[in-house]
């Protein structure tokens, strides 16, 4: 440090390199002592910053949305966001990040979950599980063996009855919620479910509006307020016994879309239903002797491979570092990470440097994407 900069919090308060630490404990601010106030890697870049003189719009708008708003969870999408945050530093314009990956879904992602809702409610109906299979193998958005997925969840789901029935249909219910409510940067609300009332509508409240991005202004609907639900869920307290401490917060608050494996959650939630009741172990709600639930729903293309995504990760730290000290690495990573930043400027390799201690404190402080990328020793890989 030189004699000028005197790290202390207003001198931090007062920098752009403080708006950048949505969901990591640095949000929480300055605390004497620990983290923010002690971290020598980022008074570094503070001072850095300090150094350019005036900052740039778009420089802000990179901090306060691309490098702000990457996936804190690892996302299905997974590496997609941490290069559009790079693309944006290369290409001087955060304007390309119109959603915050936090809750939402692009429109693959939907389709896959439609064709999903299409094998719930044809089991609802009572249909065959062939005549679901003629339809999806002809139109599905996914070509896998649609013949052996309907035979097997029709097994998994069993004989109908009152409380299998209502679980199912809160599931789909709410999976159509997620599918309308998730939005993407070029479909907010407006194409899916369209013709379903899935709860009264409002103009604030979306999930995928209010994490990260403020500049992202999309509908939510009010599943709380529409009487089918009322009804379904009213029912469903008085007939099963852990619907209160189980399978409402399984089915409605934990059920991101957005999740790598989203679709497995789905298979094993489904599983207990043919139960009638909790066989699983989940971080939440931990099992000390779980049942062992199948890859019924085939659909192990849907999240990225964990092993590999660990290896990627330390493969884009490094390309990272590697470029901001003017020091290029080698590589497919790296190759596409130079590429995308271009040429060396002051002010990028200031945001490289706040790019990457932010992924570094993401990483180092736990959570979903820790897991993803940096498990520890004793993780169960792909379960």
């Amino acid at each position: 440090m030189t004699k000028q900069f005197k790290w202390s919090k207003d001198v931090y308060g007062r920098s752009i390199s403080s708006r950048c630490w949505w969901f990591t404990t640095y949000d929480e601010g300055w605390q004497d002592g620990r983290g923010i106030a002690v971290d020598e890697e980022l008074q570094a870049i503070v001072q850095m910053e300090m150094a350019l003189g005036v900052v740039p719009e778009w420089a802000r708008q990179v901090v306060e949305k691309s490098i702000n708003c990457i996936p804190p969870c690892g996302h299905y999408s997974f590496p997609r966001g941490y290069l559009d945050a790079v693309s944006a530093i290369g290409s001087q314009d955060s304007t390309a990040l119109l959603h915050s990956y936090c809750f939402a879904v692009d429109r693959n992602r939907k389709r896959a979950f439609v064709d999903y809702c299409l094998c719930l409610d044809a089991w609802l109906a009572g249909a065959s599980p062939q005549a679901a299979a003629r339809e999806l193998i002809a139109l599905g958005h996914r070509k896998i063996d649609w013949n052996a997925v309907c035979r097997d969840l029709w097994h998994v789901l069993g004989e109908h009855t009152e409380m299998k029935d209502l679980l199912v249909e809160r599931v789909l219910h709410q999976t159509r919620w997620w599918i309308k409510s998730a939005v993407w940067d070029d479909d907010f609300a407006a194409d899916f479910g369209r013709d379903q009332y899935l709860g009264d509508y409002a103009e604030a409240g979306c999930f995928a509006a209010d994490n990260g991005n403020p500049d992202i202004i999309a509908p939510t609907f009010r599943q709380d307020l529409s009487p089918r639900v009322q009804r379904m869920e009213a029912r469903l307290a008085e007939i099963c016994p852990d619907w209160a401490s189980w399978f409402r917060w399984v089915i409605i608050e934990a059920s991101w879309p957005c999740a790598p494996k989203a679709f497995r959650y789905l298979e094993k939630l489904l599983w207990c239903i043919g139960r009638e009741r909790p066989v699983i172990s989940l971080p939440s709600w931990p099992l000390e002797n779980p049942e062992e639930v199948p890859g019924f729903l085939r659909c192990e293309d849907t999240w990225p491979n964990q092993d590999a995504a660990a290896v990627w990760w330390e493969s884009f730290l490094a390309a990272l570092r590697g470029w901001s000290q003017e020091r290029p690495q080698q590589g497919a990573v790296a190759d596409d990470v130079n590429h995308r930043l271009g040429a060396h400027t002051p002010i990028k390799r200031w945001l490289v440097r706040l790019f990457v201690r932010r992924l570094e404190v993401a990483v180092a402080h736990g959570g979903k994407l820790g897991l993803l990328v940096h498990p520890p020793p004793d993780a169960r890989r792909g379960a």
